[in-house]
């Protein structure tokens, strides 16, 4: 047999010397791991490990924080969906911790309304809210309560039929996210950690509504808010498809004003007379440039327009209502010379021979001497004619001024009677409830020596209400406001009426803006315009509006703010400048800075006791 060759060396390696891979699977199965490896494989898996428990970690952190947004989201989603609603219906809102207060407050106000449930917490905003299909009034309540396991939260009821036998309380929507109170709380520290709730305007002037801003635990915050009827006022809000975003709030200045001018002999016997005419004009002169309409009238022996023209006063009418937002329209120096034509006789009141001593037919006691509240008041809310409130044209606002105390009352055939002083106080009240159930705010001033008489005082109050002014009159002749957007009830000197009817137009329209549009040449473009301001945008359409207004914030004691109004280019005009006006009388010019930086509009110092008017001018370039 043959034997095989023995191998060389060579011959060995390359016939017995397995392959690299045949060698790895040799050490894989017989040797294990080298060291080297062994250290590679660590290394990675250490890598691979951290990450994967930091990942776990991430994880576990997170998932709190996604529940809690998640919960969060659920509690925005109540607080959008209810407030904005409560406050856009509401007719009158209170933010008091004092839970009597409210219910006081409540009951004093038209509608006297009131509720008997204690509700659980502490009051965020409690607010009146009438029934869309039956009128009738319900309660919401928000309230800052503990949670049965010592957590806090933010609940809303409903309370309808409130203060009846038939009451009813229900519980609806919690926010379940607010922090708990600081150490050492108490109930009468207010809300303010979880919730803060502002007027959108600033303390002296009518709210058109109230914000929100909800605090979470988290840290993060939330704000919703409306308005609305809480304002006391119902605007139509602009197109919301066409606005730009974000829309200014509606303006709470404009609206029907109706002033009732006691203009009884007692006036210019007293020395008011003069005072009277010139508190009267100031009135209106104030809201000029506003879109406000104006009606003047007044009563003695019975209630009357005060007309201009051949027909000096029109028994049992009320006046047409005139719009003061252009100075130059007729109607406003009509209305202005009517109420100064009346006779200044201060202190020489002789009755039986100088009723009308220039014998113009413009005189005190214009239609007999005597006081009838129900005959003035009456003209303002009902047809003379007809006996027929006169419903959708009931004004906004009734501002009666009186000197005196009434005996007189209407008759059925529109006549007078002396039916004494209570019934005619009576009677006077009845009206004015018919008024308000129509939607009209009734302002009394009470003036002369009659301010200090309490029943005199009392009288008023039971007609107009008993919430009562508590501004006052500086010495520097300054005006503190006081709580002039709600007061019902005004009183002061003669010398004060002035200033008195002043802190009413500034509770109206203070510290407002409104715009208007016209071309070079005195004629108004059509089309849609858009402006902007720091409180946001709004569009005037010249087909449907004649201007658009807009409402300031101030803090308190903040004296003027800077604002900045632009107009939105529109193709075809350019934009020349702002005339800007205070009661009809141009501004000073370093109160008006024209196209700041280069932008179509103009820069306006405005103050809070007033209501600037700009008339924004573009000319045509195609």
């Amino acid at each position: 047999m043959d034997t095989p060759p023995t191998p060389t060396h060579d011959d060995r390696r390359s016939a017995f010397v397995p392959s690299s891979a045949a060698t790895l699977r040799a050490r894989r199965t017989d040797s294990g791991m080298t060291l080297p490896e062994v250290l590679v494989a660590m290394t990675v898996a250490g890598v691979l490990i951290a990450a994967i428990a930091t990942a776990f970690s991430v994880m576990l952190r997170t998932t709190p924080t996604a529940d809690d947004r998640l919960a969060e989201s659920k509690d925005v989603t109540f607080l959008q969906a209810w407030v904005p609603v409560d406050l856009s219906t509401a007719i009158n809102s209170w933010d008091e911790i004092d839970d009597a207060a409210i219910k006081a407050a409540m009951a004093a106000n038209d509608p006297s309304v009131t509720y008997d449930a204690t509700l659980e917490g502490t009051n965020v905003l409690t607010l009146l809210v009438p029934d869309a299909d039956t009128g009738a009034i319900g309660v919401v309540a928000y309230r800052y309560a503990e949670g049965p396991g010592g957590d806090w939260r933010i609940v809303r009821y409903e309370i309808e039929n409130p203060g009846t036998p038939a009451e009813a309380v229900r519980l609806i929507g919690v926010a379940y996210e607010v922090p708990s109170p600081p150490d050492g709380w108490v109930p009468a520290d207010g809300v303010g950690h979880a919730v803060q709730v502002n007027a959108r305007n600033q303390a002296a002037v009518r709210p058109v509504g109230e914000d929100l801003t909800v605090f979470f635990a988290s840290g993060n915050e939330f704000r919703t808010g409306g308005a609305g009827l809480s304002a006391e006022q119902d605007r139509t809000p602009n197109d919301p498809v066409t606005l730009p975003d974000p829309t200014a709030p509606p303006t709470r200045c404009g609206g029907d004003i109706a002033m009732i001018i006691d203009t009884s002999g007692s006036v210019p016997a007293g020395g008011g007379g003069i005072p009277t005419e010139q508190a009267a004009v100031g009135f209106i002169d104030a809201f000029v440039g506003t879109p406000t309409r104006i009606s003047i009238n007044g009563f003695d022996r019975e209630g009357y327009a005060m007309l201009t023209g051949a027909t000096p006063a029109a028994n049992g009418a009320r006046a047409p209502f005139v719009s003061v937002l252009d100075s130059t329209e007729p109607g406003v120096d009509g209305m202005k010379n009517r109420i100064l034509d009346l006779d200044d006789v201060d202190f020489n009141w002789v009755p039986a021979g100088g009723i009308d001593p220039d014998g113009n037919g413009v005189h005190y006691d214009q239609i007999g001497p005597g006081t009838n509240w129900e005959d003035g008041l009456y003209n303002i809310f009902f047809d003379s004619t007809t006996g027929q409130p006169h419903n959708a044209n009931q004004p906004d606002l009734v501002v009666l001024i009186t000197d005196g105390r009434p005996f007189l009352g209407r008759t059925a055939s529109g006549g007078n009677e002396n039916i004494g002083e209570a019934a005619a106080v009576q009677r006077a009240a009845t009206v004015a409830n018919d008024g308000r159930s129509q939607g009209s705010r009734l302002i009394g001033v009470m003036v002369g020596n009659q301010a200090s008489n309490a029943t005199a005082v009392n009288n008023l109050k039971a007609v107009v209400g008993s919430n009562e002014w508590t501004g006052q009159i500086n010495g520097d002749g300054s005006i503190d406001v006081g709580n002039a957007v709600a007061a019902d009830f005004f009183a002061g000197a003669w010398s004060e009426l002035g200033a008195v009817l002043r802190s009413i137009m500034i509770a109206e329209c203070g510290g407002t803006v409104t715009l208007r549009k016209q071309l070079d040449d005195g004629s108004v473009p059509s089309g849609r315009w858009n402006y902007s301001s720091p409180t946001g945008d709004q569009v005037l359409d010249t087909a449907t509006q004649s201007s658009v207004t807009f409402d300031f914030n101030f803090e308190s004691g903040e004296t003027a703010q800077v604002v900045r109004l632009t107009e939105e280019a529109r193709t075809g005009y350019s934009f020349v400048r702002g005339d800007c006006s205070v009661a009809g009388e141009p501004l000073d010019a370093g109160r008006v800075t024209q196209q700041p930086d280069g932008a179509a509009g103009v820069e306006v110092t405005v103050r809070p006791d007033e209501a600037v008017s700009c008339l924004m001018i573009s000319e045509r370039t195609s």
